[in-house]
């Protein structure tokens, strides 16, 4: 389900990955990991999530964004990172805000709507700070038994 989300969500993307050139690895631990999730709306959150740190990569040496999925006790976890320029302190504080946005053309909703869907499915949405620089999310979401 997971793996099937990300998928989807290259799919969608992979013009736009091409035409930027930016390497993409997926590191699963575990193949076949299932959340509690609708896979299309986590999927959304994806391509949310990918759309930002292809923004963030733009003209960057050497793009890269790595997304990393793993397994911890009763939860599934998934990191999106990039090696962008990474975040302003201000910026990251306001990460979470609707209508607070970095971007020219932006609206500030794509990481509030994440977040709450992501919450729907009974799990977090979170940035973490990088020590390389660049940007990376956390998702957490219940593990399917």
């Amino acid at each position: 389900m997971v793996a099937d989300a990300i998928e989807g969500a290259l799919l969608l993307l992979a013009p736009r990955i091409r035409q930027q050139a930016v390497r993409i690895t997926v590191e699963a631990e575990q193949p076949g990991l299932q959340a509690m999730a609708e896979r299309f709306r986590l999927e959304q959150v994806l391509v949310n999530l990918l759309q930002n740190a292809l923004e963030a990569l733009e003209g960057a040496p050497s793009p890269q964004i790595t997304i990393r999925v793993a397994s911890r006790k009763n939860q599934v976890t998934v990191v999106v990172a990039d090696n962008g320029p990474g975040l302003t302190e201000e910026a990251a504080g306001t990460v979470f805000t609707p209508f607070a946005t970095t971007k020219p053309r932006g609206l500030g909703l794509g990481l509030v709507i994440s977040r709450d869907i992501v919450a729907e499915f009974g799990g977090d949405l979170s940035l973490q700070r990088p020590l390389n620089g660049g940007a990376s999310f956390l998702m957490t979401l219940r593990k399917a038994r």
